[in-house]
């Protein structure tokens, strides 16, 4: 062992492990015998601790006293193991062993303990972030246990945690987790003054963290990353972000958040790099389409017919001889009708929105055609639009009422209203900061090495990476 006495490798540990909510200790002292015994609680099982190391070495104080290096003496565990050294213990304790240390007049002896602790629950796959190939654990309502998912991940001491209390009447549990030497500490001391300064009756998920802490006038975009997944989670914080654990919440936190994270899939570095790079622009122009494609709809057929073939402007006007209101109407009613279902679906138990999707697509079909409610190059430019927007789910409600700005703007302006509403979006992005992050990085500011891991997918160069992200 490269530390010679208890006290030295007691300030070593504390030093290694400070800030660590999670790290427990425990001392017996019985005459010239002092015993150190270190775990991590979540990670070690307790009951074990209690039964097979504590009460062993209390029921037999005499075999304590002449103790002379045989662990097996004194302790009823299957598996003993002897580190040389401190780092060796270090490992040892953030794999859920315990670590046990005696000193006595003829020097220091200690050992590792396994009583890693096994999580009763079921490892499901969440529902709102569904990957095919890669880890499938989410997290669950109960912050601690999400804690230990992140730190079976992150087997590293700078892996820090400290808890926090909000609610006057809830009192729900906040923990804060961070990587030291990565994370920017300004960044931790201003998410934790704001969960202090703010104030709040009930906390009871972590949406309600997220608005409370953010103190802009337009908050059309979000500044925080929410996923359920755990190894999505772990790689933020190895990129260099600060997650947020409420306890009640299967959703964790991530911030600062950009633009770019949202066109970004954790299984993206789990594919051919060709095929990720393909599949993120995808992403990014399904969410132009979103945006847009009602609006030009409106705007080239009501305005700009000459920018389409003479056939085309035909058959749309055939299409819509028997509708008697305008087309920017006409795509209004059944937008409106599309939020109206998908609303209905999200809220309704999954058997009857299953149902409820099936009879309104039924009513969005060839019924609202032969009622003359609607055409079908309407039904088709919508659906495009609402399907596109799924692909980004970040943006999906965020979306919706843009949709319906550049509607309005494209009726009533044509390309300029289009144009300016799309400069006024840019304009409010580029104000748009997260805890002191530009929420184009690295568009702008502009960062080489950022851009590799923007569009472009690039696992070689960001996965090795060794600064900050």
């Amino acid at each position: 062992m490269d530390k010679n006495t208890l006290s030295e490798l007691h300030d070593h540990l504390t030093q290694t492990f400070a800030d660590c909510g999670d790290f427990l200790e425990r001392k017996i002292n019985i005459e010239s015998t002092e015993v150190l015994i270190c775990f991590f609680k979540g990670l070690t099982e307790r009951d074990y601790i209690s039964e097979k190391l504590i009460k062993p070495m209390l029921l037999n104080i005499a075999a304590l006293k002449e103790f002379n290096g045989n662990f097996e003496a004194i302790l009823h565990s299957v598996t003993l193991k002897y580190p040389p050294d401190s780092f060796v213990v270090i490992e040892g304790l953030l794999r859920g062993e315990v670590f046990i240390a005696i000193e006595k007049g003829n020097g220091l002896h200690t050992v590792l303990v396994n009583s890693e602790f096994t999580v009763g629950r079921s490892i499901a796959e969440p529902t709102s972030d569904v990957t095919v190939k890669g880890p499938k654990a989410g997290f669950v309502e109960d912050a601690e246990t999400n804690m230990i998912e992140l730190r079976r991940y992150i087997r590293n001491p700078n892996l820090k945690s400290f808890s926090l209390n909000v609610g006057t009447v809830t009192g729900t549990k906040l923990i804060l987790a961070y990587i030291e030497g990565r994370a920017d500490p300004n960044i931790v001391e201003e998410i934790k003054t704001k969960i202090n300064n703010a104030y709040a009756t009930g906390i009871v998920d972590s949406g309600n963290i997220e608005m409370l802490i953010d103190s802009r006038r337009y908050p059309i975009f979000p500044v925080m990353g929410s996923s359920e997944k755990v190894d999505k989670v772990a790689s933020k914080l190895v990129s260099g972000r600060v997650a947020v654990i409420v306890d009640g919440s299967p959703f964790v936190l991530t911030a600062p958040y950009v633009f770019a994270e949202s066109i970004q899939s954790a299984e993206d570095y789990l594919r051919s790099p060709y095929y990720a790079t393909f599949i993120r622009f995808l992403r990014f122009f399904s969410l132009v389409f979103a945006l847009y494609l009602p609006a030009l709809l409106v705007t080239v057929v009501t305005s700009y017919n000459e920018l389409l073939p003479d056939t085309m402007i035909s058959a749309i006007e055939e299409m819509r001889a028997e509708i008697s209101y305008s087309l920017f109407w006409e795509v209004c009613v059944v937008l409106i009708i599309f939020e109206i279902l998908r609303e209905v679906g999200v809220r309704m138990p999954r058997t009857i929105g299953d149902a409820i999707g099936f009879v309104g697509a039924l009513l969005l079909g060839d019924a609202a055609i032969q009622a003359g409610i609607t055409s079908p190059v309407v039904i088709i430019v919508v659906a495009m639009a609402a399907i596109s927007s799924f692909i980004v789910p970040v943006y999906m409600y965020t979306t919706v009422i843009l949709r319906f700005v550049f509607l309005f703007l494209g009726y009533k302006l044509g390309f300029f209203g289009i144009t300016f509403g799309t400069l006024a979006v840019l304009l409010l992005l580029c104000r748009t900061s997260s805890f002191g992050t530009s929420y184009l990085s690295p568009l702008a500011p502009f960062d080489k090495k950022g851009m590799e891991d923007f569009l472009f997918a690039i696992p070689r160069k960001t996965l090795g990476r060794k600064e900050n992200l």
